[in-house]
């Protein structure tokens, strides 16, 4: 049998909850920059969480977000 599952796009409380699970933060100053971006632009949850996997560190895992 086959099955359909959709997947939606990520949204910015789904953001928080990726970095709270990766990098153990709950804020950062780069949220509400990154929280804008998403509403503009479609990423998924799994592109995000490629991006928070590249360093523990907040600051170096969140920075490709910023211009």
């Amino acid at each position: 049998m086959d099955v359909q599952i959709h997947m939606s796009y990520s949204t910015p409380s789904g953001f928080r909850l990726l970095a709270s699970n990766y990098l153990s933060i709950t804020e950062h100053c780069h949220f509400e920059e990154i929280e804008k971006l998403m509403s503009e632009v479609e990423v998924t949850p799994a592109e995000v969480a490629e991006q928070l996997l590249k360093d523990n560190d907040p600051d170096i895992a969140l920075s490709w977000w910023s211009p």
